[in-house]
């Protein structure tokens, strides 16, 4: 909440109006990867767990000033919930009280009671809420969720949605792991821990958008559009340094761009000043001017 309390969406917006070839961005709804706490009020979990939500719709403001700027919005959410079934420590007065609220509720808080109370209580309020200003959705940890309850609930609110889904098993070539629910890969690359994702370990998952059918992957006949999430800097939404070189990047990004994929930069994001990191935006902005003047170049030869 302190944080939000600071937040400067015309700031924001204009950082990234200021970077090339930008159509659309990823932000979170939840606060981070723990699904306890949200950048937006909810009228149950507000209640149950004072301080976890906040006041001020800061995840709203900012949806509305994208889509009023020309981008598309991709929300981000941590699939576990209140209850934290990835992440929850035993003994947490907050998730024995958001139990015991989804047990009164519904009779039960077992862990498939439990998936079923954050997607039908906490992802439908939010959803509903919204509505088409949420373009898609990226649920992290989405082995914690019910998948395909979760799609049922964002396209009734949106028909238009897209939506992925992070499992796990990172790394590796890209795959469509969650037919028929999936629109586009979760991509995210190998862990952070083992060195920077820029390093050829990363490559298979370029390569395997290059040999898709226009950008897609299908499994069980259902198609999904190959999508890479890289962290620019050494850790995700951190770090003072970016890994990457220009070069790289470009050619990268050329490569999955050109054959019909997507591909997400996760740049920090600097609370105290409300603002992205400068090294990484600026870099950014040398990379996108680069990628435009590749791909006008690509169909000026066509």
């Amino acid at each position: 909440n302190r944080h939000l309390k600071r937040l400067n969406v015309t700031k924001i917006v204009d950082e990234i109006k200021s970077i090339p070839g930008v159509t659309y961005v990823l932000f979170n709804l939840s606060a981070g990867a723990h699904g306890q706490s949200y950048t937006a009020p909810h009228s149950v979990l507000s209640k149950v767990n004072p301080g976890s939500c906040p006041r001020r719709d800061a995840f709203g403001e900012l949806a509305t000033a994208f889509q009023e700027a020309g981008f598309n919005v991709i929300c981000y959410m941590a699939t576990e919930g209140p209850s934290q079934l990835k992440h929850g420590a035993e003994g947490d007065e907050r998730i024995e009280r958001w139990n015991a609220w989804v047990e009164k509720k519904y009779g039960a808080k077992d862990v498939d009671t439990l998936k079923k109370a954050y997607a039908e209580v906490i992802v439908d309020e939010f959803a509903t809420r919204y509505g088409d200003k949420i373009d898609g959705w990226w649920f992290d940890h989405a082995s914690f969720g019910n998948i395909p309850l979760i799609r049922d609930v964002v396209r009734k609110a949106n028909p238009q949605a897209i939506v992925a889904f992070n499992k796990g098993g990172t790394g590796g070539p890209i795959r469509n792991c969650n037919p028929p629910h999936e629109d586009y890969t979760h991509g995210h690359p190998p862990p952070v821990r083992g060195g920077p994702v820029s390093s050829p370990r990363s490559l298979p998952m370029v390569t395997s958008i290059e040999a898709s059918r226009e950008g897609y992957l299908y499994a069980k006949g259902k198609p999904s559009l190959g999508h890479m999430f890289m962290p620019m800097n050494e850790r995700w939404n951190s770090g003072p340094n970016v890994v990457w070189t220009e070069d790289q990047a470009v050619d990268w990004m050329s490569r999955v761009l050109g054959s019909g994929g997507a591909w997400t930069w996760n740049i920090p994001y600097n609370n105290q000043k409300s603002r992205l990191g400068g090294v990484s935006v600026e870099f950014a902005k040398v990379v996108g001017s680069r990628i435009e003047e590749a791909l006008a170049s690509c169909t000026e030869q066509v």
